[in-house]
């Protein structure tokens, strides 16, 4: 009796850690309007550590989305799942806002799945939870109109406040060196390159890369921060803007076969597990 007393304070204190050791916390808040339309707020509170941080939201097929975002977050918009890349600090709060509409009265309201990856001192962690559209307070539409013009707003006048930043870097009327176009031509796909004009090259050869990245909004320096958090060297890296979007690439091969081990290579070493295979 006197050891098992010995050892109850101890699994006390081991549940205690285990129940207190999750460093990033994660809340959806669902409005939803009259219409059938709702705005979500994600909200994700990193408390003692630093670290990188992924979100990804899996919207469904008979939901029309809209997103409101601070331009500082990298985005990867692909097949219906939204994805969030960042680094955190300890403190921080970070926050996503989004609009979801039924395209049809019939759709029934659904519950979409968040998944959070996290890593701290290179262990990775994961939280997975559901936004749950039904059972939530009903606002009038004025109300939830109101709410989407603020975010719009907000997000419009995040962006506008990047574009200090942006004419900074641009030359004045100068020249520029060798070494500087060098430089951008490296991080430019081949000339011509579209993903709905892959076979307009003229040359008849297919060329191979690994894309891992798509941004809504492009902010160099945060994607320098995220090419470091995952040991990508800049210079391996190729851009290439289609539709308003920014693709980011890594390697030019002319086999498949020779992408596919870059790719693998990719999500081994340098955890890059959304990466894929792109033909030109």
């Amino acid at each position: 009796m006197f050891r098992l007393l010995n050892y109850i304070p101890l699994l006390f204190l081991s549940l205690f850690s285990i129940a207190n050791a999750n460093e990033v916390e994660v809340e959806n808040k669902i409005l939803k309007s009259e219409n059938d339309v709702y705005h979500i707020s994600t909200t994700i509170t990193c408390k003692e550590n630093s670290g990188i941080l992924r979100l990804s939201i899996s919207v469904p097929d008979e939901y029309e989305f809209k997103l409101y975002n601070d331009p500082n977050l990298l985005i990867d918009n692909r097949n219906n799942t939204i994805k969030f890349y960042t680094n955190f600090e300890s403190g921080n709060t970070i926050e996503i806002h989004f609009r979801l509409s039924k395209k049809s009265k019939e759709t029934i309201e659904a519950a979409i799945p968040t998944h959070t990856e996290y890593t701290i001192d290179g262990i990775m962690k994961m939280i997975d939870k559901e936004i749950v559209l039904s059972s939530n307070e009903t606002i009038p539409i004025q109300q939830m109109d109101s709410i989407s013009e603020y975010h719009e707003e907000k997000s419009k006048q995040a962006e506008i406040a990047m574009l200090p930043e942006k004419t900074k870097t641009l030359p004045v009327n100068k020249p520029q060196s060798k070494e500087k176009i060098k430089n951008e031509e490296s991080l430019s796909m081949p000339a011509g390159y579209n993903s709905s004009t892959s076979n307009e090259f003229g040359t008849g050869d297919k060329s191979y890369s690994v894309q891992i990245l798509s941004l809504q909004f492009f902010n160099e320096k945060r994607l320098i921060e995220f090419l470091n958090a995952y040991n990508i060297k800049q210079l391996e890296t190729y851009k290439k803007e289609i539709n308003g979007v920014v693709k980011i690439y890594i390697g030019k091969y002319k086999s498949y076969d020779e992408a596919k081990a870059l790719k693998e290579k990719l999500i081994r070493e340098n955890r890059l597990t959304d990466s894929f295979i792109v033909s030109y």
